[in-house]
C-alpha cells in the first residue's frame, strides 16, 4: 500500500536560523510592477479606486470572522484581509470533496501550494511561492536569488473597499473559485479537460477559522469523454461534462517556522529539499530537511513529557462500524513509540463528532487530520501529509482508505498463512481476524503521515529461521518495521505456532526517536548533528536499525519478501502453497448459493503469491547488498551478493519456477472456473520470471561484478545463460526426449530472450534524465554470449532430434532450430 510519495534523503550543512531571502514577508504597501495587460473593466475600476465600505459590504452580507473576514453576498465572495496578513504565507491545499466515477476519489489532494497575498497600489496579488532555491537574506547573493525566483502571480484582485478603520483590504475573490485557475484544479492531476464552465461552477460555502479559510466550490468541466472507471469497459463518450466538488483550504503558516532537522541517508524520512546558494562551496549543494510534526514536550527537561499539541486523527463517519475500533487501535499503536522518544500522549484517534456534538466540525477543515473512507473497488490505502516547505513541519494529513482494501487483506492472509491458521480454513475470514489486519494497515499508513517511508530492508535482515519461532515472531512481528511490505508470515509451517502478522518493530522505535526526540538547549540544526550521527552509527552494531528503500538491486529490499535467505524462505512458502491448493474448493464455497467467482479469484491470487515468492529469488541474481555509511564509518556501501548464493538462486528457480508446478493442475478446481486457460496462466508467470532474470539492468550488474572482482569470485552472464540452457532443455539430454506444453512454452521464452539480446539495439542514454536515474545499458558482451548460447543450443537440439520419437517434441525442436538459424544467419 502504497502510497506513492517522492523524497530526497541527502545530508548537507544547514542553512542557518536566519530568514530565507526570497520568501521574507513583503510589506503590504511595497510597490511592485503591475501586469502589462488589463481589461477595460479593470482599468475603469482602477481609475475609480476603492468605494465606501458600506457600498460593497452591504446589509445583505453573511459574515464570518477568522484569519480573514469573509462575506457572502448572493453568489459573490469577498475577503477582508487585515494588513497584518498581507505578506504572510499560507499553505493552499486543494482537495476533491466529491468526484465522478473514474476520476479519482473524494478526499484526495489535487495540489498543495505556498501562496502570499501582496498589496500593489489598489490591487491585491495572489502569488505562488517556491522554496526550490534559497539563500540567507543577509548574504549579497540573496538579491540575485530573489530575482531568479520571482513568485508568479496566480490572480490579481482590485481592492473594492477599505474597512471603516482603513485596516483591512476588501477584494472580491469569486473568480478564484469559479473560473479556470489551472494551478488549483484537476488539471494538476493530468485530467484532460477542455475548459471549466463558469456558468456551471459556483461557490457552495465559505468559512473562516482562526488559522485557516475553507471554501467549497463546485467545478464543472467540459470534456471529450469521461475517463473509464476501474473495471469498466472504457470511457463514457455519452457524457461531455463532469462536475467535481472541490475544497480549498488556506492555512496560515507559522510565523516562526519549526526548527528543521537535517536529513541523514542512513535514516529514512520523507523530506523537503532545496538548492542552497548561501554557501561558499564550489558547487551549489542540495539541502534536505525531514518532514515531521511539531511535537513539543510540555516539559523539555523531563525524561518523558506530554505533547503540547498532540496529533489527532478523526475517523470518517462513512467508515463501516465494525472497523472503527480497529482503525483507532492502529493509530494508537504509535503512542508507546513516541513515549519511548520522550513524548507522551503524542497521538490518538477518535470518532468524528456528530453535527449535534459539534456543528462547526468539518472533515474538510484543514485544522483536522482524518482517516477518510473512500467508496471504491480499488484495494489500497495511502497516507499523505501536508507540510511547511520552509522547515518540513507536517501540518495535516488525510489518510485515504479504499472500501475494498478488506478484500485485499483477506487475499493476502489466506494465500500467505491460510495453511497454518485454522481461523482461515474458510472464507470470508472472521471480523476479529480482519480487524487485526485493518489495525496493521492503519498503523502502516499512519507511519507515512509521521514522515516514515517504506523500510523494506527490515524484513531482509530478519533471520529466516526465526520466522518459525513463536517467541521471536511474537516479539518482532514478521519484520523489524511495520513500514516494511512484509505482510504475513508465509515462512511459518503448521505446528510452529509462530505469530503471523506485522506489528510495530524496533526500527520504528529507532526512527521515531531519531526524528522526534528533542534535545534541550539546542536551537540550531547544526548543533544536534553530532548527537544524531551517534544515533545513526548504532546501525554498525545493530543491523535491525538500518534503512533501505526498494531499488531492485538489493535483494533484501524486495517487496513482500521475508527473511535474510530468499531461497530458504521461498522453499517454506512453496510448502504452504502446496497445502493450500486442495483447500481452495472448500474455503471458497461456504455459500452454496453463490457461483465460483470467489474460487476463480483466490486461485488466481494463489498463483500470484507463487510468482511473487519466486520473484524474491530472482532478485538474488546480480544483486548488490547496500549498507549506507558516511565517511566517518569504516567499510564500503555496496557489496555484490556472493557467487554461490546467486548460483543457488538460479538452481532453485530451475527446480521450482521453471519446472511445471503440477500441484496447481487440479482438475476439480480448473474445470469449475474455466474451459481453457490453464496453460496460459502458467506460461505468463514463468515467462515473466525468466524475463526478469535477463533484464538489461541485471545483466549490466553481472558484467560489472565480473569486471571488478577477482577471477572465479563472481557469477557471470555466461554462467547464467549456460545454467539456464542446461536446466530449461534438460529433456534434450534424455534417451528419448519428450516435452509437454508447459516446458515448450518456457523453452520458447528462453529463445525469445536470446533473440532479443542479439538483435535488439542497445539503449541510448535517455535525454534530460540525470545519470543516477538512467537505466544501465545492456552490456555488449551479452550479445556475444547470447549468440554463443544459440549455437550451443542448436547443436544440442540437432543431436536430440536423432533420438526423439514424440512428434510434437520433434516439431518443437525443429521450429526452435529454424528460429535460431534466422537469428544467427539473417537473410
Amino acid at each position: 500500500m502504497r502510497r506513492s510519495l517522492v523524497s530526497a534523503f541527502t545530508l548537507a550543512a544547514v542553512l542557518g536560523s536566519s530568514a530565507v531571502a526570497q520568501n521574507r514577508p513583503a510589506q503590504g504597501q511595497q510597490p511592485a510592477q503591475a501586469p502589462a495587460q488589463q481589461t477595460g473593466q479593470q482599468q475603469q475600476r482602477q481609475q475609480e479606486g476603492p468605494r465606501p465600505y458600506r457600498e460593497v459590504i452591504t446589509a445583505q452580507a453573511q459574515t464570518d470572522s477568522g484569519v480573514f473576514i469573509i462575506h457572502r453576498i448572493g453568489e459573490r465572495l469577498y475577503y477582508e484581509i487585515p494588513r497584518a496578513m498581507l505578506g504572510r504565507q499560507f499553505r493552499l491545499v486543494v482537495d476533491r470533496r466529491g468526484t465522478i466515477r473514474g476520476v479519482g476519489y473524494a478526499g484526495e489532494q489535487v495540489s498543495a501550494r505556498v501562496v502570499r497575498w501582496d498589496r500593489v497600489n489598489n490591487r491585491v496579488l495572489l502569488r505562488m511561492i517556491s522554496y526550490a532555491m534559497r539563500a540567507d537574506s543577509n548574504l549579497p547573493v540573496a538579491r540575485a536569488v530573489d530575482l531568479s525566483n520571482t513568485p508568479p502571480i496566480i490572480r490579481s484582485f482590485d481592492i473594492a473597499a477599505w474597512s471603516p478603520d482603513d485596516s483591512n483590504a476588501v477584494i472580491e475573490v469569486t473568480p478564484l473559485y469559479t473560473q479556470d485557475v489551472a494551478e488549483l484544479n484537476i488539471r494538476m492531476l493530468n485530467v484532460r479537460v477542455r475548459r471549466l464552465d463558469p456558468a456551471r461552477s459556483f461557490i457552495e460555502r465559505a468559512r473562516s477559522f482562526p488559522r485557516n479559510v475553507e471554501v467549497s466550490a463546485v467545478h464543472t468541466f467540459e470534456v471529450d469523454s469521461v475517463p473509464a472507471a476501474p473495471g469498466s469497459f472504457g470511457a463514457d463518450r455519452s457524457l461531455n461534462s463532469m462536475t467535481i466538488p472541490t475544497n480549498f483550504s488556506m492555512l496560515l503558516l507559522p510565523e516562526n517556522p519549526m526548527m528543521p532537522r537535517l536529513c541523514d541517508n542512513r535514516v529514512g524520512f520523507f523530506s523537503v529539499s532545496f538548492e542552497d546558494f548561501g554557501t561558499n562551496e564550489a558547487r551549489v549543494p542540495t539541502r534536505c530537511y525531514i518532514t515531521r510534526w511539531r511535537l513539543e514536550p510540555s516539559n523539555p527537561n523531563a525524561p518523558v513529557s506530554d505533547a503540547v499539541n498532540p496529533i489527532v486523527f478523526y475517523i470518517d463517519p462513512a467508515t463501516p462500524e465494525q472497523w472503527v475500533p480497529w482503525l483507532i487501535r492502529g493509530v494508537q499503536m504509535w503512542e508507546p513509540v513516541f513515549r519511548a522518544a520522550g513524548i507522551s500522549n503524542a497521538i490518538t484517534a477518535r470518532r468524528a463528532p456528530t453535527p449535534q456534538e459539534d456543528p462547526d466540525f468539518d472533515l474538510d477543515d484543514m485544522r483536522y487530520s482524518a482517516i477518510r473512507w473512500l467508496p471504491s473497488t480499488i484495494e489500497n490505502a495511502y497516507g499523505p501529509h501536508v507540510n511547511d516547505p520552509r522547515s518540513g513541519e507536517i501540518l495535516q494529513s488525510n489518510i485515504g482508505w479504499f472500501h475494498n482494501i478488506t478484500s485485499l487483506l483477506q487475499s493476502w492472509y489466506w494465500t500467505q498463512v491460510g495453511a497454518v491458521d485454522p481461523r482461515a480454513a474458510r472464507l470470508p475470514l472472521p471480523d476479529s481476524l480482519m480487524g487485526q489486519m485493518v489495525a496493521y494497515v492503519a498503523a502502516h499508513e499512519v507511519g507515512h503521515t509521521l514522515g516514515l517511508p517504506h523500510n523494506q530492508l527490515s524484513s531482509g535482515l530478519y533471520p529466516t529461521d526465526s520466522l518459525r519461532s513463536r517467541s521471536y515472531t511474537c516479539r518482532h512481528g514478521t519484520s523489524y518495521s511495520i513500514m516494511d511490505y512484509a505482510r504475513n508470515n508465509f515462512v511459518a509451517q503448521p505446528g510452529d505456532q509462530a505469530c503471523l502478522q506485522p506489528t510495530i518493530g524496533v526500527w520504528d522505535y529507532y526512527a521515531i526517536n531519531w526524528g522526534y526526540r528533542r534535545f534541550p538547549g539546542i536551537t540550531d540544526p547544526l548543533q544536534e548533528r553530532p548527537i544524531l550521527d551517534s544515533l545513526a552509527r548504532l546501525q554498525d552494531t545493530h543491523p535491525e536499525y538500518r534503512f533501505g528503500n526498494p531499488d531492485g538491486i538489493d535483494p533484501r529490499t524486495t517487496t513482500e519478501a521475508l527473511g535474510d535467505d530468499p531461497v530458504k524462505a521461498t522453499r517454506y512458502g512453496l510448502a504452504n502453497i502446496r497445502r493450500l491448493v486442495p483447500m481452495l474448493l472448500p474455503a471458497t464455497t461456504t455459500n452454496q448459493l453463490e457461483d465460483y467467482t470467489e474460487l476463480n479469484r483466490m486461485y488466481t491470487e494463489l498463483l500470484n503469491q507463487w510468482q511473487r515468492e519466486m520473484g524474491h529469488v530472482v532478485a538474488v541474481v546480480g544483486g548488490v547488498y547496500r549498507h549506507e555509511r558516511y565517511p566517518n564509518q569504516p567499510g564500503v556501501i555496496h557489496t555484490p551478493v556472493p557467487r554461490e548464493r546467486q548460483a543457488e538462486a538460479v538452481a532453485f528457480l530451475l527446480e521450482n519456477a521453471f519446472t511445471t508446478p503440477t500441484y496447481f493442475l487440479d482438475m476439480e478446481i480448473l474445470r469449475r472456473i474455466e474451459p481453457t486457460g490453464t496453460v496460459e496462466r502458467i506460461r505468463t508467470r514463468q515467462t515473466a520470471l525468466l524475463n526478469g532474470l535477463l533484464t538489461d539492468s541485471r545483466l549490466s550488474r553481472l558484467a560489472e561484478q565480473e569486471a571488478t572482482m577477482a577471477a572465479g569470485q563472481s557469477y557471470t552472464i555466461g554462467a547464467l545463460l549456460s545454467d539456464l540452457r542446461r536446466g530449461l532443455f534438460r529433456e534434450a539430454a534424455a534417451a528419448r526426449p519428450s516435452t509437454d506444453s508447459y516446458r515448450r512454452n518456457i523453452q520458447r521464452a528462453y529463445v525469445d530472450q536470446l533473440e532479443r539480446l542479439v538483435n535488439a539495439p542497445l539503449a541510448a542514454p535517455q535525454p534530460n534524465v540525470p545519470p543516477q536515474f538512467q537505466q544501465p545499458p545492456r552490456p555488449a558482451d551479452a550479445r556475444a554470449l547470447a549468440r554463443a548460447e544459440l549455437r550451443d543450443l542448436d547443436s544440442q537440439l540437432r543431436t536430440a532430434l536423432l533420438r526423439t520419437t514424440d512428434r510434437t517434441t520433434r516439431a518443437h525442436f525443429e521450429d526452435l532450430r529454424a528460429r535460431i538459424d534466422r537469428v544467427l544467419n539473417p537473410r
